[in-house]
């Protein structure tokens, strides 16, 4: 198992928008008549660190029988990574991106099911999330860093040829898959880790854990119940031009955090940054006011791809969109004039 001690992995893809209050989980929480200490587990997989903090479920239990109880959910994320990751050149994913214009392609359980899940949520959101962005990613520079100057009009018009999960087809009763468009590249980086963390936290549950925290970098986090004897996770917003100021706080109770922001990845281009969410409709990267948006929901599939969506949308349509699904709670953050502006969908601002 591809354990790592603490400070050992560097990550790939630096994220840092959500911070879980580590006052929380670190202290001695008396339970049973004796101290109850979380058990830190850290593992590779997705092109970034899976972390999980679990309380134990019973008195007496041992960090080795906690870390016992979580091997079948860690083996669940690398099975799951063999096939949507686009970290590994030859698993189903990679053999589907280059099977594109050449029909259809037999796929696995779960590649079929990130890719159905996908198109669930283009259509609900009129395609503002979309995987199918890959050849603009690549156009602009963010895969190979192959360019430094910004791509024509006409580049992008061609690129957006081979965008659209409808140019994707599914045949659920041959489980296969087919990319109509040859280029075709689908790129689940922002769905992936919140299959794998639903995932994970199934699995826990079935395990008997009834307490604990799961995030896969910084941007995504799934509870698991609350910590003993707290009303709920305490999670902080950082502010997305300076990770040292945290821009609000909130509480979480077996639900799921997402947070994209403006801060995670971009391009520079003669002094201007370029951000690596793209409007898929445009081809361009979002030129918006919004500069963070954070969803938290009950499945952490679901707060993935929308926090990336109402990045895209902006504020008046993710209030749109959160009329019809009244149980997603949204915190957006725009720039104005150099003051940022926030916004609560669902949720209520915390007292200051």
């Amino acid at each position: 198992m591809r354990f790592l001690n603490k400070g050992f992995f560097l990550l790939k893809k630096f994220l840092s928008t959500i911070i879980v209050y580590l006052f929380v989980i670190t202290l001695s929480i008396s339970v049973y008549g004796e101290a109850l200490k979380p058990v830190t587990i850290r593992f590779p997989a997705m092109g970034t660190e899976f972390v999980f903090i679990i309380y134990p479920p019973s008195e007496g239990m041992l960090e080795e029988d906690i870390r016992n109880l979580c091997e079948p959910a860690i083996n669940a994320i690398y099975s799951l990574e063999k096939h949507i990751s686009h970290y590994l050149p030859d698993n189903d994913l990679a053999r589907l991106n280059q099977s594109a214009g050449s029909g259809v392609l037999k796929v696995n359980n779960d590649l079929l099911e990130v890719i159905r899940c996908s198109k669930q949520y283009w259509e609900r959101t009129d395609g503002a999330f979309d995987p199918s962005v890959g050849p603009l990613l690549d156009l602009w520079g963010f895969y190979r860093k192959n360019r430094d100057d910004l791509p024509s009009d006409d580049e992008i018009s061609e690129a957006l040829k081979k965008v659209g999960m409808n140019k994707v087809i599914i045949n659920e009763n041959e489980q296969s898959v087919g990319l109509t468009v040859p280029g075709m590249r689908l790129d689940f980086g922002g769905i992936g880790k919140g299959l794998a963390l639903d995932r994970a936290k199934t699995i826990l549950k079935e395990q008997g854990i009834k307490s604990g925290i799961l995030h896969s970098g910084t941007s995504s986090i799934v509870a698991i119940g609350t910590p003993p004897n707290q009303a709920g996770w305490k999670i902080g917003i950082r502010s997305p031009y300076n990770k040292k100021e945290t821009i609000e706080e909130f509480l979480i109770n077996d639900e799921s955090l997402s947070t994209s922001s403006v801060s995670e990845q971009f391009l520079e281009r003669k002094g201007k940054k370029y951000g690596h969410i793209f409007n898929p409709k445009t081809g361009r990267p979002v030129d918006n006011n919004i500069v963070s948006a954070t969803v938290i929901c009950k499945t952490a599939i679901e707060s993935d791809a929308l926090s990336t969506s109402f990045f895209v949308l902006g504020v008046d349509k993710t209030q749109e969109y959160c009329k019809k699904f009244p149980n997603v709670k949204v915190f957006l953050v725009s720039e104005s004039n150099n003051k940022l502006d926030k916004q609560y969908i669902n949720l209520k601002q915390s007292e200051e």
